[in-house]
């Protein structure tokens, strides 16, 4: 191989220096020389090396008929990319900006304990159509969550919004300046017409806290009736002896009419104490059969993602012995099954 390295002579293309050796540069101008490669096969003759492209054998003369070049090695075809319709990108464009929108909407309901469950639904569905490659699905739920957690949170804006203009009457009813819980009512209602749903929730919020200053009692034993009136319609769906409850519930609204916070919070707080005296039983009776209406729910090809989520906040509830909240949690899950 040296030999011939040594051999190998030619004339500079640029300024006909005679050239010997595999020089990479002429000595003489400087040009710098790239040399091809030459692919050789054998002569099926005389064995001798020929360059594939070669028509005849210099050693033996033999004339080959065909082109000496192997035939080049299969490769398997690859099919072309499938072309996005301009609808189908429009689509994946907007998913995406949907969600961003929707996270922290729901985000801000959970905060303030605001009822989502259908709008965890939507977005459980949509996840399963992304996933499925149906976008136009994915797309349109998350669009009906949208509509759906705004709608939420503006109604429990609005609901705040006439609970402080209620505590304002109260207040002066009571004798008290309910010019803060006026002030708070105004702010709340510019952030939510402007669309800053954040804004009006924290300044219905403010309200509250003023108005507990206002109407400390008052404030306690309504919420606690309230929340005792819940805990009613809630029981009566599991068949609960509500009765005594009931009767409680009318004694405390009778004594706020009279200005008699006080009573109004005892007799608020005993009817919710009588019903959640019997809540442990009846509710993990309920649990287990969920349960169990679950694992058929599923053995019957259903899409049971949301329902599993909502039984699983009704356990963590039962574990930490909020048996109001297991209650509702059930009662979510029961309307989930229905729309199995």
């Amino acid at each position: 191989m040296e030999e011939e390295r040594e051999n190998f002579e030619f004339e500079c293309p640029d300024c006909g220096t005679h050239i010997l050796g595999y020089l990479t540069k002429c000595p003489k101008c400087g040009v710098e020389f790239v040399f091809e490669e030459v692919e050789e096969t054998k002569c099926p003759r005389c064995g001798k090396n020929v360059a594939n492209d070669a028509q005849t054998c210099p050693a033996c003369g033999k004339r080959f008929e065909t082109d000496l070049t192997p035939p080049p090695t299969p490769v398997a075809e690859v099919s072309p990319m499938v072309q996005e319709s301009p609808e189908q990108l429009e689509l994946k464009r907007q998913f995406p900006i949907l969600v961003a929108e929707v996270k922290p909407l729901m985000e801000l309901a959970k905060e303030h304990d605001i009822e989502t469950g259908e709008c965890r639904r939507l977005i459980d569905h949509a996840v399963k159509a992304g996933k499925a490659g149906d976008r136009a699905s994915a797309v349109q739920c998350v669009k009906e969550c949208n509509v759906l957690v705004r709608q939420a949170i503006e109604d429990r804006i609005n609901h705040d919004i006439e609970y402080l203009e209620r505590l304002s009457n109260i207040a002066r009813g009571m004798n008290t300046d309910p010019t803060e819980i006026n002030e708070a009512v105004e702010r709340t209602k510019q952030f939510l017409a402007i669309g800053d749903y954040a804004g009006a929730l924290k300044e219905a919020r403010t309200g509250r806290k003023i108005s507990e200053k206002v109407t400390g009692k008052y404030l306690e034993a309504s919420e606690m009736c309230d929340q005792l009136d819940v805990l009613i319609q809630n029981a009566e769906r599991f068949y609960i002896d509500t009765r005594e409850a009931k009767r409680l519930l009318k004694e405390a609204q009778e004594a706020g009419e009279h200005g008699d916070w006080t009573m109004m919070g005892i007799l608020a707080r005993k009817g919710k104490e009588c019903l959640q005296e019997q809540l442990p039983e009846v509710v993990n009776k309920e649990l287990k059969k969920a349960k169990s209406q679950l694992i058929n729910a599923k053995a019957n090809g259903k899409d049971v993602t949301t329902t599993v989520k909502v039984l699983k906040d009704a356990g963590l509830a039962v574990k930490r012995e909020q048996y109001d909240e297991a209650l509702e949690y059930l009662i979510e899950f029961k309307s989930e099954l229905r729309r199995l």
